[in-house]
Parts: C-alpha cells; sequence; structure tokens
C-alpha cells in the first residue's frame, strides 16, 4: 500500500512541476524558454511514476542495509550538497564547486588527493568553459570576481 501512495506522489509532482513549467513558458522563436528543461525532467518523473505504479509489485524480502562505509558515502553526498548551497552565493561556483567535488571524491568515491584536486580543478573549468565562456550564462561569482 506504502509503495502506492508512494508512486502516486511521484506521479503527482511530476504533474504538478510539468504545469509550473508550461506556464513558465517553453520555446519562442528565438528559442528555449526557461521552462523547456524543467518541463522535460517533470515529464520524465511523471511516466517514471506511471511506470512503477502501473508495474506489479515486486516486494524485497530482506532489506539490506549498507554498512558503515555506506552510509559514510550518503553522509558525504549530503554534506557535499549542503556545503554547495551554504558555500555558492558567499565563494561563486568555481570555489564552491571545487570544494564540493573535493569532499565528494575523497568521502564518496575514496580517491587520493592528487587525483581529487585534478578531477576538481579540472571540472569546474570545463563547466565554467561551457556555460560562462561558449553559451554566456554566468555563474555566480565570488569575492575574488571567478
Amino acid at each position: 500500500m506504502i509503495e502506492r501512495a508512494l508512486n502516486a506522489t511521484w506521479v503527482l509532482v511530476g504533474a504538478a512541476g510539468a504545469i509550473g513549467a508550461w506556464n513558465m513558458g517553453l520555446v519562442t522563436p528565438s528559442g528555449p524558454e526557461s521552462g523547456l528543461f524543467p518541463f522535460v525532467a517533470s515529464l520524465l518523473v511523471l511516466i517514471g511514476g506511471l511506470v512503477l505504479l502501473l508495474a506489479p509489485k515486486h516486494r524485497a524480502l530482506d532489506v539490506d542495509w549498507p554498512d558503515t562505509i555506506g552510509w559514510m558515502r550518503v553522509g558525504g553526498v549530503v554534506l557535499g550538497l549542503s556545503l554547495i548551497a551554504l558555500l555558492l552565493p558567499r565563494l561563486g561556483f568555481a570555489a564552491a564547486g571545487v570544494l564540493t567535488m573535493m569532499i565528494l571524491l575523497k568521502l564518496v568515491e575514496r580517491t587520493g588527493w592528487l587525483q581529487s584536486v585534478a578531477l576538481s580543478v579540472g571540472s569546474v573549468a570545463a563547466v565554467i568553459g561551457l556555460f560562462d565562456k561558449l553559451l554566456g550564462m554566468p555563474l555566480p561569482r565570488g569575492p575574488w570576481g571567478f
């Protein structure tokens, strides 16, 4: 019963998101509007909820909870997402992104420091190059101008 209620909730969340995105506008003659991506994402949530709602039930007989390392990884993801939400307005995208990526790579993926720093700086530089430079979408800047 709880599964059906949860799946119906996903259908409702997807439908509400799609309606909200539709009201923001999807496409104009000059290109996509701000509601296009949320509309597509909401449709995916809605379709996923429908598939789960209409699919035959498959109950797990024995739940296998993660061990301590698994819970640390979950905590690392929560910490990383919380950190970027807190630091983004204060430090800007570059610094907050590098710090968050380093935490995620160290706690979740257990990479070494050199790999963590290199991948963090490289991925943030690629995102800045794509969105800020190539597509002209300004990202939040910190007190140092980047």
